[in-house]
C-alpha cells in the first residue's frame, strides 16, 4: 500500500485516483428504437457522440445536442443484414459522415451515409460469412479506410477500399491463416514501429486444448504491405478459447499492454516490455485469473485519474486501474455497451439495450481529441494521440471496432487527475505526419486537422543535453543518465514520423535502419518535449 501511495503522489496527485464510478440511467432522454449492437459514435460530424441502433426496419440515431439533450431521428429502411453480432463505424468514402459495417451470422452489409448525413443506403454482400467482430482500419495505409470482418467458421474477410464506396473482398490485403474460430480482431501498433498490426482473438467451439484453431494470432506489419504471424514469438499465442482482447498502455510506460478474456484455462494480463514482448502478470493484479466466460471486453479511463480501466463481463464489471498493473474491482448494474461521452462533460458513459448510463464524474480534469485526416483517412483511425504533462506521457490509439461487438467513440479521451496543465498534445498520424500543440486547454475537446500544427523542425537542442556521435551511421547516444526505456520518435525533415523506438539501458538509440539524411529525435525529458537534430550517414 505504501508503494502505491508514493506512486500516486509522484504521478498525478491522485486525490481521487481510487474513486469508484457512479452511473445513472437517463434512458428517458432517448428515442424508443429496437436494439442490436450498440454504436456510440458521432454520425453528423459535430464531434459529439451519438447513439446508433440498427434494426430490420431502419436506423435510429439519438443525436447529442450541445445542451445535453438528444434529437432522436429514425430513418426507415428495409435492412437486409441486421448487425446481430457486431457493428463498426468510420467514414469509408470520405464525405464527412460516418458509415457503418453490419455483421450477422450469414452476411455483412455496408451502410453508407449520403452527402449531408440525412439518409443511408445499404450495400449488402452476397458472400457467406458468420461474422464476429467487424473493424475498420487503413490496412494498406493509402489514406482510405478498409474493412476487416472476423469469420467464425472459415477464413476472415478483408475488404479493400478502392475509393468512394467501392469495397472489394481481397484476401491479398492481409493474408491470414485459413482457419475458423476468428472472434475479435483489434488493430494496434504493439511494437511501436509506426505501422498498425492486427491481433486476432480466437475461440473454436468443440476444439480441444492444443487445437491450432484456438491459437490467438498476431499479424505483425512488415511495413511493405505484408504481415507476418508471430504470436508465439512474442508471447501472445494464447490457446484458451479467447473472446476479446483490449490493448492499452495500462502502466503509462509508452507501449501497449493487453488484457484477454478467456473461456478456458485463465484470463491473461499481458505486460509489454517495450520491445513488443509480452509476459502474463495477472497473478497479483487484483483480477481473478479464473473468472472465466466473459464475452465482452473493453476499456477506458472512467474515473479520469490518468489510467485506463477494464470494463468487462466478469464478476466485477469494472476494474479500476491503480497505475501499477494492479486493479480494484467494482460492481456495476450493466456489463457491456458502447462507450462515449453522451453529455460532453469529459467523463465516459455507456449505452446498452436502450439505456443511457451517465457517469456522475468527479473533480478530475480531462481532455478529448477529435481528428480530421487529410493525407490519412478522414477519421484519423490508426493515429496515435499523446498528452505530456506533470504525469509524464499518456497515449491512445483511434480505433474502429474494439471489444467483441460494440462500437465506441472515435474521440481520444484522457483523464488527467488533479493536474491543471497539459504541456503538449502530440498526434502521430497514419501518414507519418506529426502535429504538436503546445499548452492545449484542458476540460475541452480539441479538433485537430492533419498538418495544422506540424512539428517545428527549427526548434531543437533546447537543453544542454547532446546526442552523439553526430553524424552517425548506426547508434546515437544521449548524454543524460536515467532515460533508459524512454520512448523516442524519429522524424524526417518533412515532419513525417519514420518510426517509434525506446532508449536502451546504456542511453543509446539504434538508427541503423535509416537512409542517409537529416532527422530529428523527439522525446520527453524532465516532462518537457525536446527535439534533437542529427544526421544519418
Amino acid at each position: 500500500m505504501i508503494k502505491k501511495l508514493l506512486y500516486c503522489v509522484a504521478f498525478l496527485g491522485c486525490s481521487t485516483i481510487f474513486s469508484q464510478v457512479t452511473f445513472t440511467n437517463n434512458a428517458d432522454l432517448l428515442g424508443n428504437y429496437n436494439d442490436t449492437s450498440e454504436a456510440a459514435v458521432d454520425m453528423n460530424g459535430d464531434y459529439l457522440d451519438d447513439y446508433v441502433r440498427v434494426s430490420s426496419t431502419g436506423v435510429g440515431i439519438d443525436y447529442q445536442q450541445p445542451d445535453g439533450s438528444f434529437n432522436s431521428v429514425f430513418y426507415p429502411m428495409n435492412i437486409q443484414n441486421v448487425p446481430d453480432w457486431s457493428v463498426a463505424a468510420g467514414d469509408i468514402d470520405g464525405n464527412g459522415y460516418n458509415d457503418l459495417v453490419l455483421g450477422n451470422n450469414s452476411r455483412v452489409s455496408f451502410l453508407f451515409a449520403n452527402s449531408d448525413g440525412t439518409a443511408y443506403t445499404e450495400d449488402p454482400r452476397n458472400e457467406y460469412i458468420f461474422s464476429q467482430r467487424s473493424t475498420m482500419a487503413d490496412i494498406d495505409n493509402d489514406g482510405l479506410l478498409d474493412v476487416f470482418v472476423c469469420h467464425d467458421v472459415d477464413l476472415s474477410h478483408p475488404y479493400r477500399n478502392n475509393g468512394g464506396q467501392n469495397l472489394v473482398l481481397d484476401q491479398t490485403l492481409i493474408e491470414t491463416l485459413d482457419r475458423p474460430g476468428n472472434y475479435a480482431a483489434i488493430w494496434v501498433d504493439y511494437d511501436n514501429d509506426g505501422d498498425t498490426d492486427m491481433y486476432l482473438t480466437k475461440c473454436r467451439g468443440g476444439a480441444a486444448p492444443g487445437d491450432e484453431d484456438r491459437d490467438n494470432a498476431m499479424y505483425t506489419n512488415n511495413g511493405d504491405g505484408t504481415f507476418t504471424e508471430n504470436a508465439l514469438d512474442i508471447g501472445m499465442r494464447d490457446n484458451a478459447q479467447s473472446w476479446a482482447t483490449v490493448f492499452e498502455d495500462f502502466d503509462n510506460d509508452g507501449d501497449f499492454d493487453a488484457f484477454i478474456v478467456n473461456h478456458d484455462f485463465q484470463n491473461r494480463l499481458m505486460e509489454n516490455d517495450g520491445t513488443g514482448m509480452f509476459t502474463d502478470v495477472i497473478v497479483g493484479s487484483g483480477i481473478n485469473p479464473t473468472d472465466l466466460g466473459a464475452w465482452e471486453n473493453q476499456s477506458g479511463d472512467f474515473n479520469n485519474d490518468g489510467f485506463v480501466d477494464i470494463f468487462s463481463e466478469m464478476s466485477k464489471e469494472l476494474y479500476l486501474n491503480n497505475g501499477d498493473m494492479t486493479f480494484t474491482g467494482q460492481d456495476l448494474s450493466f456489463d457491456e455497451g458502447g462507450i462515449g461521452d453522451f453529455n460532453n462533460d469529459g467523463f465516459l458513459d455507456v449505452v446498452n439495450d436502450g439505456n443511457l448510463w451517465i457517469n456522475a464524474g468527479n473533480g478530475n480534469n480531462w481532455v478529448k481529441v477529435g481528428l480530421e485526416g487529410v493525407d490519412s483517412n478522414k477519421n484519423g483511425i490508426g493515429a496515435r494521440v499523446k498528452i505530456v504533462g506533470a504525469w509524464g506521457t499518456q497515449m491512445r490509439e483511434v480505433r474502429s471496432g474494439q471489444g467483441f461487438s460494440h462500437m465506441n467513440s472515435l474521440l481520444a479521451h484522457f483523464g488527467i487527475g488533479t493536474s491543471t496543465e497539459i504541456e503538449t498534445l502530440i498526434i502521430e498520424w497514419p501518414s507519418g505526419t506529426v502535429d504538436v500543440i503546445e499548452n492545449p486547454d484542458m476540460n475541452t475537446t480539441h479538433i485537430i486537422v492533419e498538418g495544422s500544427s506540424p512539428l517545428s523542425i527549427a526548434s531543437f537542442d533546447k537543453t544542454n543535453i547532446r546526442i552523439y556521435p553526430n553524424p552517425t551511421s548506426e547508434i546515437l547516444t544521449i548524454s543524460m543518465d536515467g532515460l533508459d526505456k524512454t520512448p523516442v520518435q524519429i522524424i524526417d525533415v518533412n515532419g513525417k514520423l519514420i518510426f517509434n523506438t525506446k532508449i536502451s539501458n546504456n542511453g543509446s538509440i539504434d538508427v541503423s535502419s535509416l537512409k542517409a539524411g537529416v532527422y530529428f529525435a523527439m522525446l520527453q525529458i524532465d516532462k518537457k518535449t525536446e527535439t534533437f537534430k542529427f544526421i544519418k550517414n
